[in-house]
């Protein structure tokens, strides 16, 4: 690994845990936001919870989205196993969304990569995991388990906060097709919970060659680590 990769690694660790490394199981947060399926369209309020692995990029979104006054949806975005699985039921009961595949693989991996800064100590040499320092202020993450290869950008500032990062190609679902569109996530608002110092609001968006489209922006309104 070069030395400016494992320098951004240390600095961000440092600014990420300031009484030090931590051991854990992993993190748990919760989360109240809003999203939308397209530009244009509505934006739909979700309450959220979502359980970090310590090593690795495995994770679960579990949301209820309101979808009308009377009408909510129970999503549930996941990486696990080397798997990635998107499934959404009215009521919680009646299906209306599933994705898994190759393309749910690869934009699950992505999505567990981009949030590592909810659990920080996860940036670190490990087993299945590269980084590249690209610039001064940008860390380059790949991981690879050996059937899913994900790439993510992440920029870094001087005191060791990630500002959010970019991955070239993600696949987006457009009706019954599946695009490899670029992709980017944004943090701000750092907050010290459980001695850890996360991001409290990020926001995704899809870069379309009509211009971006933000589609997803939520507010951590706790976090834990799991022992």
């Amino acid at each position: 690994m070069q030395e400016q990769a494992r320098e951004l690694l240390e600095r961000i660790r440092h600014f990420a845990m300031p009484e030090g490394s931590v051991e854990c199981r992993g993190t748990w947060l919760r989360q109240v936001g809003e999203m939308r399926l397209d530009p244009g369209r509505p934006w739909l309020p979700f309450e959220a919870e979502e359980w970090f692995e310590g090593s690795g990029i495995d994770f679960r979104w579990q949301a209820r989205v309101r979808m009308a006054p009377i009408m909510s949806a129970r999503v549930v975005d996941s990486f696990g196993g080397g798997r990635g699985v998107l499934t959404a039921k009215l009521f919680g009961i009646i299906p209306v969304a599933r994705s898994r595949g190759p393309e749910a693989d690869m934009g699950e991996a992505l999505r567990g990569l981009s949030e590592l800064p909810w659990r920080p100590f996860a940036f670190r040499e490990a087993p299945g995991f590269a980084w590249e320092a690209t610039a001064a202020d940008k860390l380059r993450a790949t991981f690879d388990d050996g059937r899913t290869r994900a790439t993510f950008e992440f920029e870094v500032d001087a005191d060791g906060r990630v500002l959010g990062g970019t991955a070239a190609s993600r696949p987006r679902v457009v009706g019954k097709s599946v695009v490899d569109t670029a992709w980017s996530g944004a943090f701000r608002e750092y907050r010290v919970f459980d001695g850890l110092r996360v991001p409290t609001a990020a926001e995704a968006t899809w870069h379309l060659p009509e211009g971006p489209f933000s589609y997803w922006r939520g507010r951590v309104t706790g976090l834990r680590l799991l022992r």
